[in-house]
């Protein structure tokens, strides 16, 4: 390094022959084992240049200046950064200040704040948040930058999950965003998908599990009626056994649906509040059954959820199995009575994908609408589960 005062100037210059254009989550130049070899402090409008330096596009030494520009540090300093260009590539890059490394004239938290505000808002108000309340000028490309992939590593698992998916517009164009989440550790895979096919599932499925240390059976609680084959093939694949809950919100929602569209709601509105109790036993539930709440009290005291669904079933069939409607819902929980009550063999499977529809609902305008990016969907949903939401 070099420390002189340019000639005709009222500033010095700072010049290096270090050329280290590692990335952003390097460790600073003049550093080794955490301690600092030199410091240099810098002074208002101190000029930053390299002594030799070299495209970090292409490391051609063909380079030239091409002007100056001012940087603030974030104690408020002033300084002026040499301008280059390559000849040979055309890349245009800046010095770095002594003690930061190449783009690393930010400190540790105000990488870490740019994270968290990119995450809340747009990259440019991201910015401007910065010009305003802290006085540091910091573009929204360079925070883009410094918000980090989602990591690629092998996540534990309890072998319990739920999957979801939601239409998201990316690049202009509507496309899917998959998830498949542990419900008990909250480690999750998420994708954007080009449409919902069978084969587009499948490779889903494949790589979100092969990112979990997986036993060799799981659950995974999914909503409609489509992922039968799919997940049989993906089974075949991985020589494991899923085992597959069907979401029973997702089950009452579609009755509800049939009975609306056949302008039957007040014959079987009680049909629908005994398939609600049904299959969430609880005392609001209970209560909504009316007069009819002390008849089902009598039948169902002192037994298990299990055997009272039993008896709801033979209930709602003796009262209702007449109509069209109810006898194809009573046939579909009969066909698909193990994908249906899954969870009365094993407390831990979800009865719903509740959790995956939570995930989806934080911040879904800005994740469906603002972020039309790929990279930038990806990115900000999982540091917001991962970062914000745990307040950590």
């Amino acid at each position: 390094m070099r420390l002189r005062k340019a000639p005709y100037t009222e500033f010095r210059r700072v010049s290096t022959s270090l050329d280290d254009y590692a990335s952003v989550d390097s460790l600073p130049v003049f550093l080794v084992n955490n301690i600092p070899m030199m410091y240099v402090e810098l002074k208002e409008n101190d000029l930053i240049s390299f002594m030799s330096p070299m495209c970090p596009q292409c490391r051609s030494r063909n380079v030239v200046k091409n002007g100056t520009c001012l940087r603030t540090m974030e104690n408020g300093t002033v300084f002026r950064v040499q301008r280059y260009i390559c000849r040979d590539c055309r890349y245009s890059f800046v010095a770095r200040p002594p003690n930061y490394g190449y783009g690393k004239h930010y400190p540790d938290d105000i990488r870490e704040k740019s994270i968290r505000t990119r995450v809340k808002t747009s990259l440019r108000k991201a910015s401007s948040l910065f010009r305003i309340l802290g006085n540091v000028i910091i573009s929204h490309e360079t925070i883009r930058r410094y918000v980090p992939p989602p990591p690629d590593m092998v996540m534990d698992s309890s072998g319990y999950f739920v999957y979801d998916e939601q239409y998201a517009h990316i690049d202009g164009v509507e496309k899917y965003r998959a998830l498949l989440k542990d419900s008990k550790t909250g480690d999750f895979v998420e994708e954007i998908l080009d449409d919902l096919g069978e084969e587009t599932l499948k490779g889903f499925f494949l790589r979100a599990l092969s990112r979990f240390s997986i036993h060799d059976h799981v659950c995974i609680t999914t909503d409609g009626y489509h992922y039968e084959s799919v997940l049989g093939m993906v089974s075949e694949r991985l020589g494991i056994r899923i085992k597959r809950q069907r979401c029973l919100f997702h089950i009452e929602k579609d009755l509800a649906h049939r009975i609306k569209d056949a302008r039957m709601e007040e014959h079987l509105d009680m049909a629908k509040r005994l398939v609600r109790y049904m299959f969430f036993q609880n005392e609001t539930n209970l209560k909504k059954l009316g007069k009819n709440m002390d008849a089902v009290l009598a039948l169902t005291e002192g037994m298990s959820e299990k055997e009272i669904v039993g008896i709801m079933l033979d209930k709602i069939n003796s009262l209702y199995g007449g109509d069209r409607i109810m006898a194809g819902f009573l046939s579909l929980v009969r066909k698909h009575r193990k994908e249906v009550f899954l969870y009365l063999e094993n407390p831990e499977v979800e009865k719903t994908s509740d959790l995956a529809e939570q995930h989806f609902s934080i911040q879904s305008w800005l994740f469906k609408h603002r972020f039309k990016t790929k990279e930038g969907l990806q990115r900000t949903s999982y540091w917001y589960h991962r970062y914000l939401s745990t307040g950590s």
